[in-house]
């Protein structure tokens, strides 16, 4: 196997091409070594994209967030202006696993690697994301939805596409994002539950909502139903308690002899639904 430094995405992307669908790019490794290390992935060439100056950049310019493909989950967590802006999405980045990997693992491959409770990605699908990626074709801009083709599969073909950043927009003073984990104690695993909300409330009501959860689904699922409910009405306690429940009509947990079964996430999930619209709330006040 071959290693390839790209200095930027266009010339990864170059590579990739290159090598005709043999090589794969890699920014942290955390999930493309082991894969390869297991025998799940045998390309001919790595095109290793973690030191590409553009996909290594944290900008906050004219109401937007791009964050570089490249960019660590440690980097995220610790942004002392997206700690402001989006507490949430720096506490989703810095419960993935441990230290040593959020140091090398990025936020754009929690996405990436498509796993249904990635904290990362579920942080950051209520932010309403866009991703830039590359191809022969051109550049396009990829919502959120357009990411998963199913359990652990990306729509993005990292043999011969290369997603450059994501971006997501600053909140308005009437916006508040939140975010909440359930986990076995001590455990450095994927969570057992976790949910992302994000709420508008303008004039005492509310304007929209956004809920994502997780494992329940592929990707972080949208709790649609709750998401309907929610809007118009006043952000009171009785009113999170229903919308938490009514994000079971969009949940479709499965049993995991680690993390949980179907029955206790379906007990458990709308009190972490409530908890992070009442997160949103407790910023908004």
């Amino acid at each position: 196997m071959q290693y390839v430094r790209a200095n930027s995405a266009a010339e990864a992307l170059e590579a990739l091409l290159k090598w005709e669908g043999k090589a794969i790019i890699c920014a942290g490794g955390s999930d493309v070594m082991v894969d390869y290390n297991a025998g799940k992935i045998s390309p001919e060439a790595i095109v290793d994209v973690s030191r590409a100056a553009d996909m290594r950049e944290i900008k906050i310019e004219n109401g937007m967030i791009t964050i570089g493909a490249a960019v660590t989950l440690t980097e995220v967590a610790t942004h002392p202006e997206i700690r402001k802006i989006y507490p949430s999405l720096c506490k989703g980045c810095g419960t993935v696993g441990s230290l040593q990997i959020r140091n090398s693992a990025t936020l754009v491959g929690n996405v990436i690697s498509a796993q249904p409770a990635a904290d990362g990605a579920v942080s950051i699908s209520v932010l309403d994301p866009i991703f830039t990626i590359l191809s022969k074709d051109g550049v396009r801009t990829v919502p959120m939805t357009e990411m998963y083709a199913g359990f652990a599969r990306s729509k993005v073909d990292h043999s011969c596409e290369v997603v450059e950043k994501v971006t997501i927009s600053v909140p308005a003073d009437d916006e508040a994002a939140a975010f909440q984990r359930l986990e076995l104690r001590k455990s450095l695993s994927l969570p057992m539950l976790n949910a992302a909300a994000m709420l508008k409330i303008t004039d005492g009501k509310i304007a929209w909502a956004r809920i994502t959860m997780a494992p329940v689904g592929v990707g972080p699922v949208h709790a649609v139903v709750a998401e309907e409910y929610l809007k118009g009405k006043e952000p009171t306690d009785a009113v999170f308690v229903e919308a938490g429940k009514l994000a079971l009509e969009n949940a479709n947990p499965r049993s995991n002899p680690l993390r949980g079964s179907r029955e206790y996430r379906f007990d458990t999930l709308p009190v972490i639904v409530r908890r992070a619209l009442e997160d949103c709330r407790a910023q908004l006040q």
